[in-house]
């Protein structure tokens, strides 16, 4: 609390009969001045009066008024849709990147901007969109609140945050500098390598993923020599997506040391124990067939080019086990370096791939090939887990049919009824609702119906963004 001024306490310490009070130098004066009464009760009363002000009041200050937020031209979000987005929003629903995405067009009213902000500070999975949503009144709003400034996306040509934020405010600096200048973020890091704790050297060069490219080599090999194990494995991670860089040189080296090919036959020269350099690149103690598949997985797939002939793949005379790990080596580089024809030529050849190489094949080609095989052979929930919606109305129904007439397990009907309820055309409810009513199992009915149940909201939610 404030002290008196020294007029009041002057006249209480020497008493109101030999000392007037005077209340002109008071922030309360002109009430002051109306108090009437026995001396003593109005010095008393002036005191409370400017001991009330100095602890609860303040003194009015002039500011300048702001400029409005500026137009947002894009329509208003409609009613129903908006009442859609707050239940969807109540549990959490996964159909809300789907209706984000249908909702690109609109823009909030401006009665629930402030509660869109207020559920963008607690969902972090969504707060981008959110914040898009609430358009020019949302980031206008936002900007005069103290607690909703870090929802805004930091200015990248000011690196402040970088120097005085805390992690989480600093984090979201890089990563808004790496998506405007990647080179730009990947110096930035290494001025401060030695300034970050292992965990942040993790967590920031992963954020490298990100607009990957030369730029960040030297950095990957510096940070394979750091102490912290989880900084290795990032760059491990990343290093063999740069095709044309060292490590991928070096790996490419040790693939045609340790695979010695004579037209069609193999055969396998890989050391008891890599050397200290293959160590470095992540090549630990083990199986031969692991340091193979490690080696062959992080190497370019350019390597194999002189083998291949006239097709993609390569053909070795080699038995299955060799086969086998050549196989699974060779998905994980094509998912890597994101080599489509090699992901392509492995679709083709074995009829089928996990779901991380079949999201590299182009879609006309896993349209093509789900559309070709055997209806049984068609619930491959993990090309159908890689299919992107929206699924064409004959792929769909080739799999609810197949789901329906075949044998399979629980996990698969569960699994592939999902996709179908967000991936295939919305008229496909219909026969969805009709399957679990011709059903005897009360497991599957309930998996089909809620399907359908799930498909209909989807179609709901597109009718309320038309």
């Amino acid at each position: 609390m404030s002290t008196l001024p020294e007029s009041l306490t002057t006249a209480a310490l020497l008493g109101t009969a030999r000392s007037a009070p005077e209340f002109g130098a008071l922030h309360t004066a002109g009430a002051a001045g109306e108090l009437a009464g026995d001396p003593a009760a109005t010095l008393l009363a002036a005191a409370a009066l400017e001991a009330t002000f100095l602890t609860a009041a303040t003194v009015p200050v002039v500011r300048e008024r702001p400029s409005p937020a500026p137009d947002d031209d894009r329509p208003v979000l409609p009613g129903a849709a908006a009442e859609r987005l707050r239940a969807l929003l109540a549990v959490r629903s996964p159909l809300l990147d789907e209706w984000f995405e249908v909702a690109a067009r609109f823009r909030a009213s401006h009665d629930i901007v402030v509660d869109l902000l207020i559920v963008a500070t607690t969902d972090s999975v969504h707060r981008d969109r959110l914040i898009a949503l609430t358009g020019a009144r949302g980031r206008w709003v936002a900007a005069r609140h103290p607690e909703w400034a870090d929802l805004l996306p930091p200015d990248p040509l000011d690196d402040t945050p970088w120097h005085v934020g805390p992690p989480a405010r600093r984090r979201r600096w890089f990563e808004v500098l790496r998506a405007h200048d990647p080179a730009a973020a990947t110096a930035t890091l290494a001025a401060s390598w030695g300034a970050q704790t292992a965990a942040q050297r993790a967590e920031l060069v992963a954020l490298l993923a990100v607009g990957l490219g030369p730029h960040d080599e030297d950095l990957l090999e510096r940070a394979l020599d750091d102490r912290s194990r989880k900084v290795r494995a990032v760059a491990l991670d990343l290093l063999p997506r740069l095709h044309d860089s060292a490590f991928a040189r070096r790996m490419a080296e040790r693939v045609r040391q340790w695979l010695l090919v004579d037209g069609s036959t193999v055969t396998l020269a890989v050391p008891e124990r890599p050397d200290e350099s293959a160590l470095r690149d992540g090549l630990s103690d083990g199986p031969a067939r692991d340091l193979l598949v490690a080696a062959v997985a992080a190497a370019p797939l350019s390597v194999w080019r002189e083998h291949a002939g006239d097709g993609v793949l390569p053909e070795f005379d080699v038995d299955d086990a060799i086969r086998t790990a050549l196989t699974d080596a060779w998905g994980r580089a094509a998912v890597r370096q994101r080599d489509s024809g090699w992901a392509a030529a492995l679709l083709r050849r074995d009829g089928t791939v996990d779901t991380s190489v079949a999201r590299v094949v182009p879609r006309d080609i896993l349209l093509a090939h789900l559309r070709e095989t055997s209806p049984p052979a068609v619930l491959d929930d993990a090309l159908l887990a890689a299919l992107p919606a929206p699924w064409p109305r004959d792929v769909a129904e080739k799999v609810l049919t197949a789901l329906y007439t075949k044998l399979t397990t629980t996990r698969v009907v569960r699994d592939v009824l999902t996709l179908l309820a967000h991936r295939a055309p919305f008229e496909l409810a219909d026969l969805l609702a009709d399957a679990a009513n011709r059903t005897d199992d009360l497991g599957r009915l309930h998996l089909f119906a809620s399907a359908a149940d799930t498909l209909t909201l989807r179609k709901t939610i597109h009718e309320e963004l038309s």
